[in-house]
């Protein structure tokens, strides 16, 4: 059973989870936002696939929102629902509007999707990769990967190419947070610490940001301060090896999530696992084997991932996009795991009934009406899963 530092009993855990659901949403972490789909002339007409708010007791499925299925979709254009295009999106997140986020490395660009769908370019400019502060299109971006949302409806973003993190607030100004814009693993604060390739990012319910530092095989912690420290990992060293602070080891971790008694929860996936620090730095592996990719379903010694990429938290359970897998896994209070969608080894978008299908699921954000919403291949898709 996975340990929480407080409350202690998993009733409590369970209270307290409701509680933060129905009322706290704003304190920080992925804020829980509801989307709709939008029929098109390249969707097919289902009148039987559920919108928020108005989900079926029971639906499950998979579900278009944004994007298109077609092979070579590599075209950033604005639109809505299926008219709009994206190249490779990856990280998603959520702000308490209804709002969706997506990060395009490819295009070096911020997206943003309204609830009836609209995609627009909220900063950066299609194509144009650079390193600069600024409002909507000036600003510029370097292969960025992750992001992540506060109460106020900024967007933390992980600048993965220029070793940076960035805030773009709601109405499209992009500053720096952290990072020097070189490769490095210095702690420090703001512009004088160093990341390395940098991917997850989280907010904590302190409002502090949490970062999967890639390029250096460790978990950073930046305060509300601006103060950048390193919690987990030592870097440059690519390992695995489960203990407290930098005797832990990662390797290439790409996304990180945070539930509400502050245990942070890590894909790290080079070695195809999911690994957890609790609040005193400790390092656990909740699922997976180092090394051995695979898609069994089971307790941690049995299960196995194979190069998993993002994470949601929803209470107690981890939803993990299992990108080589083409599925998504839930892994359970207990630490089992299960497969909600998508077919192993089947790199294939099959939208309806599940278990469907998934092509490289890579970003993952929780909706309030405890739905997601992913990445996969270039299309943004909504699954309700089973309960």
């Amino acid at each position: 059973m996975r340990a929480f530092t407080s409350p202690s009993s998993r009733l409590s855990s369970c209270l307290l989870a409701a509680v933060v659901a129905a009322g706290l949403n704003g304190c920080g972490g992925e804020v829980a936002v509801g989307f709709g789909w939008h029929s098109g002339p390249h969707w097919p007409d289902h009148p039987d696939w559920p919108s928020y708010p108005d989900r079926p007791q029971g639906a499950t499925g998979l579900f278009p929102i944004a994007g298109d299925i077609c092979g070579q979709c590599t075209t950033t254009r604005d639109g809505t629902g299926p008219d709009a295009r994206f190249n490779a999106p990856q990280g998603i997140g959520a702000d308490d509007a209804g709002n969706l986020y997506v990060a395009e490395p490819a295009s070096a660009v911020i997206r943003k999707i309204t609830p009836a769908g609209v995609v627009t370019t909220l900063a950066g400019s299609p194509g144009v990769i650079g390193q600069a502060d600024g409002q909507g299109a000036a600003a510029r971006f370097n292969t960025p990967t992750r992001l992540t949302t506060d109460a106020g409806a900024n967007v933390y973003v992980t600048d993965t190419g220029n070793s940076t993190v960035r805030r773009i607030t709601s109405g499209g100004l992009a500053g720096t947070v952290a990072g020097s814009g070189s490769c490095g693993s210095q702690d420090g604060r703001g512009t004088f610490a160093q990341f390395c390739s940098p991917r997850g990012i989280a907010l904590d319910r302190h409002g502090n940001l949490w970062v999967a530092d890639s390029g250096n095989h460790t978990v950073r912690r930046i305060d509300q301060a601006g103060n950048v420290s390193t919690v987990a990992g030592s870097p440059g060293v690519c390992g695995s090896r489960d203990g407290k602070g930098g005797q832990a080891r990662f390797c290439d971790p790409q996304d990180v999530g945070v539930d509400q008694w502050d245990n942070v929860y890590v894909v790290d996936t080079g070695n195809s696992t999911v690994r957890m620090i609790d609040e005193d730095g400790t390092v656990t592996t909740l699922a997976g084997q180092a090394g051995q990719c695979g898609s069994n379903d089971g307790s941690p010694g049995v299960s196995r991932l194979c190069a998993p990429s993002g994470i949601a938290v929803e209470g107690n359970d981890l939803y993990v996009t299992d990108t080589g897998n083409a599925t998504v896994r839930r892994i359970n209070l207990d630490n089992v795991t299960s497969t909600v969608a998508g077919v192993p080894g089947r790199q294939q978008i099959v939208l309806g009934a599940l278990p469907g299908g998934l092509e490289r699921p890579i970003g993952i954000t929780l909706a309030p009406d405890r739905s997601f919403a992913l990445t996969a291949h270039n299309m943004v898709v909504k699954l309700l899963p089973p309960r």
